[in-house]
């Protein structure tokens, strides 16, 4: 397998790469760059100018937004086949959120002209990048009226599965363990304490619906997590 085939298979890992059409995917990869992000550094960050689209081919990057007081708060992890930059690139506006590598990553990325030349040729084509910012739109929905009206046990169970799966993927796909993720960012991401965070997690643990280890949470049993999300 040469270096082409091998960022395409790295690539169609995710959801939304592997659905375009070939000669779409061969204009991306024509026009893509790879670099590596050291883990702790931005590949973009709040407010910056609209940067591109860009795929994670190895290496994972969190999502955050901070808020008023200057907290990060943890929206959403691109793993291996994940792309980020959709709204930017879209509206044309700076960046909404950050994204910060959280190990050694490995990106390829598209300028935001070949962005706008490969897709906005015609109408068609143009939905095919709109379709995962729509994705995130809907679950953003489902997250807005959670966090109204769930108990926070539930919060946390449907934080975890959001956390855990492809932001890019409807219905909703495998939940990946969570990897370089303190519990910390986990309470931030649900407006709750660390302590009542780790009571929680422990009583799933206990329940056989997560597993534990540093830095790390494995959920082991994800119907009967997604079910208590739901039902509690």
């Amino acid at each position: 397998m040469n270096e082409r085939q091998e960022l395409e298979a790295a690539l169609e890992a995710g959801a939304w790469f592997n659905t375009l059409p070939p000669d779409i995917r061969a204009e991306m990869l024509a026009a893509g760059a790879i670099r590596t992000i050291a883990s702790g550094k931005y590949l973009y960050e709040e407010e910056d100018e609209a940067s591109g689209l860009h795929g994670v081919i190895t290496g994972i990057l969190h999502v955050i937004g901070l808020s008023p007081d200057g907290n990060a708060v943890t929206l959403g992890i691109t793993r291996p086949g994940d792309w980020t930059g959709f709204l930017s690139c879209i509206d044309g506006l700076p960046h909404a959120y950050s994204a910060i590598a959280r190990e050694k990553t490995q990106i390829f990325s598209l300028r935001p002209a070949d962005v706008t030349r490969i897709f906005e040729r015609d109408v068609a084509t143009f939905r095919l990048l709109l379709a995962p910012e729509l994705i995130i739109r809907r679950k953003l929905g489902r997250y807005i009226v959670d966090d109204v009206v769930l108990p926070l046990a539930q919060r946390v169970a449907a934080r975890l599965g959001d956390l855990g799966r492809s932001p890019f993927e409807y219905p909703v796909g495998p939940i990946a363990p969570l990897r370089n993720i303190s519990q910390e960012e986990l309470a931030m991401s649900v407006a709750a304490t660390r302590p009542r965070i780790n009571e929680i997690l422990r009583e799933f643990a206990a329940k056989g619906l997560i597993e534990l280890g540093y830095g790390r949470i494995t959920v082991v049993d994800p119907a009967a997590l997604d079910h208590f999300a739901r039902e509690g």
